[in-house]
């Protein structure tokens, strides 16, 4: 049954805690994403009481000297592989501070385009040839950087290609559907789809197996809120509405299969390392990505043929775009040119790696974001993070130089290559797994730190509670809502509710591997200004005029990163609440219980993980009573005992075998989805199972998904 934490005895000794009024309610999203959910608004004090230490931290972030770092990484290419003089100059910002920094450097497969070209050939013989670099604005001044990096998709396939086209809608599995059922053709053609519902890479691949040669993945403004040309309301630069030419670069990997270097897929890559097929990870067919601007011609020139819209009635296919009827076609003799060279091959990428050792040896903190981005800019993507992470470092330095020392190690991880695949996170923690798996207490993950007012985290359930904790502590920003602290915004955006981890930033491998995680960051809503995600105008200039400016939301974000950093590696007990933990199992118990139910295996039996649940409920309501009691005796061999259990035993959940058809991916409690990319599926072997329709997978994986319960239940347990 669902547990109501507010009604349990809660450990009045722990200093940190404080009583909430917590329930198990979920809800179903999209993309059957379960939450756990904090169903009443919590009493927040105001203005938040801080420790002289907390002080400290949250008076050293400076908004000028962020928009300082900002200013620095936004103006230069920092692609992956492109970036180790920014590497460098991290490495030394870190020193600075007083950490021992240093880069780490590994060989990974890259993929950059030769040559990349889009035409469209209409029935009366026109053309229209599309530009695959966004426009140059005066007002914008990295959007005329000589070495601009043109707009591609990482690891497509190369391809020169002419071919009639398709209108795919979101290009999900149901929506290739509703076309072959209608009778259309798919194969050889050529697929048109617009971004969001699902993963990228995950739309190609559906057009791949529906043995179509090309992809074309498009802008609709249908995924931009309020703020559209069609409302009224000005594009960049002259206003928050989206500039026609944005293009969302990105990677089109097989996310929901593995992580990293695809040629090393499983194990660490290394100077010698043995190199595998990279096909087996990626597309086969070329794919190219499309600005609103030049995807309406291609729209236009399918109207009146092939599946209408309202015969396709699917969520998602009708566009932004008034005046265009998203017919599917084909329409004949409209054919679409596609001429895409890519070059692969081996590069070095350079990971920077921070550390304040700790009195502890046997346990580490880490918090990381990456560095690399598509675009000389990415104000948000990623470097809102990484210029957090330079002040947060400065604010600990001032914690060093009056003598402090944490208990447990600090690592800071300035990653590279994530936006290929996640490639210098995966590696590094495939380098130091063993080592990892024995000290590592959490690994705190901030990526888009600030892409708008709404904030946000998804994690690890015994870290949930802890976190609102420290939100409450940090004062919202003035000017974006009446909202007091960060923890009143965040109440507003979510209702109190808590999404499990799939994929998509750098927590994926540390989390893959059964260590607590959190993903941190904010990013808008349908009112508020347009981010232009993976565009060339993820620009210092979009940042500082619409995203953020005076970088406010950024000192919060950090402020409030920084006491997370500081509690966990600092405090006497490891600050986890694992009653919330076991209420995390049962709402995503339920969750696969409506997945079952929906299915064509409705009556298979979940008991063995009910009943590994319920032993885990028990083991953590037990080991928050032993830890109430050591903390308030201040019994230091029993807080020793405790804190190694609490930081141990969510290892339990990382399979050793990997999920089914995907080694690095081990977590059984939540893990990408197959059919969607970065969205979590929760215990996704048996999900993945039902899915397939493979009922005795199905079976087996709720026996193995109740043994990674149990065993992590076991690690919790103390005496007899």
């Amino acid at each position: 049954m669902p547990r109501i934490l507010g009604s349990l005895v809660l450990l009045g000794a722990l200093a940190y805690a404080c009583q909430r009024d917590w329930d198990a309610l979920h809800r179903r999203m999209h993309q059957h994403n379960s939450h756990n959910r904090h169903a009443k608004r919590a009493e927040v004090e105001y203005p938040p009481a801080l420790s002289e230490v907390e002080s400290i931290l949250v008076n050293s972030f400076d908004n000028k000297s962020i928009s300082e770092w900002s200013h620095y990484y936004t103006h230069g290419d920092h692609l992956g592989s492109h970036n180790k003089t920014m590497a460098e100059w991290t490495a030394q910002k870190w020193r600075d501070a007083g950490f021992d920094s240093f880069l780490e450097e590994f060989p990974i497969w890259v993929t950059y385009p030769e040559h990349s070209s889009l035409t469209l050939i209409r029935p009366d013989g026109t053309t229209h040839e599309a530009n695959l670099v966004e426009d140059v604005l005066v007002e914008d001044d990295t959007s005329s950087y000589p070495n601009v990096i043109p707009a591609f998709h990482a690891m497509s396939a190369s391809g020169n290609v002419t071919a009639e086209y398709v209108y795919v809608g979101r290009g999900t599995r149901a929506d290739f559907n509703v076309l072959k059922e209608a009778g259309i053709d798919l194969k050889g053609k050529i697929a048109l789809a617009n971004y969001g519902a699902i993963y990228r890479g995950t739309k190609v691949k559906n057009a791949q197996d529906n043995g179509m040669v090309g992809c074309i993945i498009y802008t609709d403004p249908l995924d931009d809120g309020e703020v559209t040309e069609e409302n009224g309301i000005q594009a960049y630069p002259n206003g928050p509405a989206r500039n026609p030419s944005s293009i969302q670069r990105g990677s089109v990997r097989f996310s929901s299969l593995y992580s990293g270097d695809p040629t090393t897929v499983g194990w660490a890559s290394s100077k010698d390392s043995a190199r595998g097929n990279v096909s087996l990870y990626n597309p086969s067919i070329p794919s190219i990505p499309l600005s609103m601007k030049d995807a309406l011609p291609l729209l236009a020139a399918l109207e009146g043929s092939g599946v209408s819209a309202k015969e396709a009635n699917r969520s998602g296919w009708v566009g932004g775009f008034g005046n265009i009827t998203y017919d599917s076609g084909p329409t004949p003799g409209a054919v679409v040119s596609m001429n895409h060279l890519m070059r692969g091959s081996i590069e070095p990428v350079w990971d920077v790696i921070g550390v304040i050792n700790g009195t502890s040896p046997d346990e580490v903190v880490l918090v990381g974001n990456h560095r690399d981005a598509w675009v000389i800019g990415g104000a948000a993507d990623p470097n809102s993070g990484s210029a957090i992470l330079i002040e947060l470092a400065n604010a600990f330095g001032k914690l060093l130089a009056k003598g402090w020392k944490p208990r447990r190690t600090i690592i800071l991880g300035s990653w590279d290559a994530e936006e290929f695949g996640l490639q210098g996170s995966t590696e590094w923690v495939e380098t130091h797994l063993p080592w990892l798996t024995s000290t590592a207490v959490a690994y705190l993950n901030v990526d888009v730190a600030v892409s708008g007012p709404r904030t946000n985290f998804a994690g690890s359930g015994e870290i949930q509670s802890f976190v609102l904790d420290q939100m409450k502590k940090v004062l919202f920003p003035e000017g974006w809502g009446e909202f007091p602290t960060l923890y009143d915004m965040w109440y507003n955006v979510t209702e109190g509710s808590i999404s499990p981890l799939g994929s998509g930033s750098d927590y994926a491998s540390f989390y893959q591997n059964g260590i607590a995680c959190i993903d941190f960051g904010s990013d808008g809503g349908k009112s508020d200004p347009v981010y232009h995600y993976h565009s060339n105008y993820d620009s210092y200039a979009w940042m500082s005029r619409f995203g953020d400016p005076g970088f406010r939301l950024h000192t919060a974000m950090g402020q409030a990163l920084s006491l997370l950093l500081y509690h966990i590696s600092d405090d006497v007990l490891i600050p986890w609440d694992l009653p919330n933990a076991a209420t995390v199992l049962e709402s995503y118990l339920a969750e696969l219980n409506e997945t079952i139910v929906e299915s064509d295996f409705p009556n298979l039996d979940l008991t063995p993980l009910e009943d590994a649940i319920a032993e885990f409920s028990e083991q953590a309501d037990h080991i928050a009573t032993i830890a109430s009691q050591a903390h308030a005796f201040n019994d230091t061999v029993l807080l020793g005992v405790v804190n190694a259990k609490f930081r141990d035993f969510s290892r339990g959940f990382a399979s050793a075998g990997g999920l089914p058809g995907r080694e690095t991916f081990k977590n059984v409690i939540s893990a990408p989805g197959i059919d969607n990319g970065y969205g979590a599926d929760v215990f996704p072997g048996v999900t993945d199972s039902i899915n397939g329709g493979k009922e005795d997978a199905a079976v087996e994986w709720i026996e193995k998904s109740a043994g990674a319960v149990r065993r992590a239940a076991e690690v919790l347990r103390v005496g007899s």
